[in-house]
């Protein structure tokens, strides 16, 4: 009896033993389940997670400042590698020159930088070839995205976001006040064609000795012939003129195009003279053509600029004194949809659909573009930040960028949706020469214009 109860005895200690062991278990594990703050940021921000192995993070970037480089690399990349270990942030800085050998090159490999630096038009370029980035970068995602202004719509393609704009680049239209008021100009800077026909002819002045340019009245992007196809563009948008009709094909025969390209042609001869007399162009200068030399004070020879203000003096420049800012005005009297219009450049990073690290690239944007970071970019460059509330500081403290930038939310029309840009600038360049040169009227090169980029169109 004894010996029974001893071994029921046993059992029951042995069974509470057990079940005691249980429940310190169960007491143990309890905080890993019921514990999110330490979970949380995994699920909340993967990024910051270790690769599984080491990841380069490529970036292409065109024609920036040695500062904003060095600003990239002191402290936007060294703040990325920090917070996502393994991987390591590449720049590889290219040229404007021959981009679209480079970048043909990047997506027929399907292989090359994960971030590429792409300009205004090349959205429906390359489009079919960029990332759908709206996961990562729309506003769910991100909130932040509903900060950019108009500059954002160059990021897009097909409706989607595929990367950020960096900065909005206007053309303006910069005057120097004290040469107009030397040369008997006191209206201020034209308003319509033929203020600016009789403008170029009254400001321009030629060396007889030389029998070449010593002033121009307009300098339109490129001094020497005055036929660029963007500065068409801006006085084109400027009539209220659209680039496609609605069934998408070129309009290049509308009145509204044939009124450009008289008035490019009116502009080069009543600077240049007819072109079988033509007078030479300007001499070279230091710094911005609407500036003075410093060396011998004397100025440059341009009375307006139409550019952005790559082209313009610095800020801290005295001559600024003297400089007014505009927008190019259109031709009212002529054509009732003027407007006035600042064409704006937005260069932008597209995410390469080709990309294997399209959510570390996102990331990489996101830091880089930050209120703060966009600010900061834009002032190694002394532009427009993308984003409105990255507007300040800097921005505001200029008197020129101040103006810019109202100016730019005013007028700013984008440089954006042009079907197959780099054949347009092609097709368009080689008939603006021919105008120039007059060997061909500005109908014929209107009409060439129209049928080579409708080949090039497949239409």
């Amino acid at each position: 009896m004894n010996k029974k109860l001893f071994t029921l005895l046993s059992l029951l200690v042995l069974v509470s033993m057990v079940l005691t062991a249980c429940g310190a278990a169960a007491t143990t594990a309890a905080p890993a389940t019921d514990a999110p703050a330490t979970a949380a940021p995994a699920t909340e921000a993967p990024a910051t997670d270790a690769p599984a192995e080491a990841t380069t993070l490529k970036i292409y970037l065109l024609d920036y400042t040695p500062d904003t480089i060095a600003w990239l690399k002191s402290d936007i990349n060294p703040a990325f590698e920090a917070a996502h270990p393994g991987v390591t942030v590449e720049i590889t800085e290219g040229s404007w020159s021959g981009w679209d050998t480079t970048f043909a090159g990047f997506f027929a490999a399907g292989a090359g930088p994960d971030i590429i630096n792409l300009g205004s038009e090349m959205n429906t370029l390359y489009g079919e070839s960029l990332a759908d980035m709206d996961s990562y970068l729309g506003e769910s995602a991100w909130p932040d995205i509903k900060n950019f202004g108009p500059a954002l719509e160059n990021a897009k393609y097909d409706g989607k976001l595929r990367g950020l704009p960096i900065f909005t680049a206007p053309r303006y239209v910069f005057c120097r006040t004290d040469l107009m008021e030397a040369g008997g100009w006191t209206t201020g800077t034209p308003k319509d064609f033929a203020e600016w026909e009789k403008f170029a002819g009254q400001l321009s002045k030629i060396d007889s000795a030389t029998n070449s340019l010593t002033q121009q009245a307009l300098i339109p992007v490129d001094s020497g012939t005055m036929a660029d196809w963007q500065f068409w563009l801006l006085v084109y948008y400027s009539l209220g003129g659209e680039l496609y009709k609605a069934d998408g094909t070129p309009n290049f025969d509308s009145p509204e195009a044939l009124a450009t390209t008289e008035y490019i042609l009116k502009m080069r001869q009543a600077t240049y003279g007819p072109a079988a007399n033509a007078v030479g162009s300007l001499p070279a200068g230091q710094g911005s053509v609407i500036d003075k030399d410093d060396a011998t004070q004397k100025d440059n020879g341009g009375v307006c600029l139409a550019h952005s203000g790559w082209a313009a003096p610095a800020f801290d420049r005295p001559i600024w004194s003297d400089i007014t800012i505009d927008p190019f005005y259109g031709d009212p009297a002529n054509f009732p949809n003027s407007k006035p219009v600042v064409l704006a450049f937005n260069d932008w990073l597209a995410v390469a659909d080709y990309s294997p690290n399209k959510e570390l690239a996102a990331e990489w944007l996101k830091l880089a573009f930050s209120k703060e970071a966009n600010n900061k970019w834009n002032e190694t460059m002394s532009l427009i930040p993308a984003r409105n509330d990255s507007q300040y500081g800097y921005v505001t403290e200029s008197a020129q960028l101040k103006r810019e930038a109202e100016l730019a939310s005013q007028y700013g029309v984008g440089f954006a949706g042009i079907f197959e840009a780099a054949k347009l600038s092609t097709i368009m360049q080689d008939a603006l020469g021919k105008l120039v040169t007059e060997e061909l009227t500005p109908e014929e090169v209107n009409a060439t214009i129209q049928e080579q980029y409708l080949a090039a169109l497949g239409k």
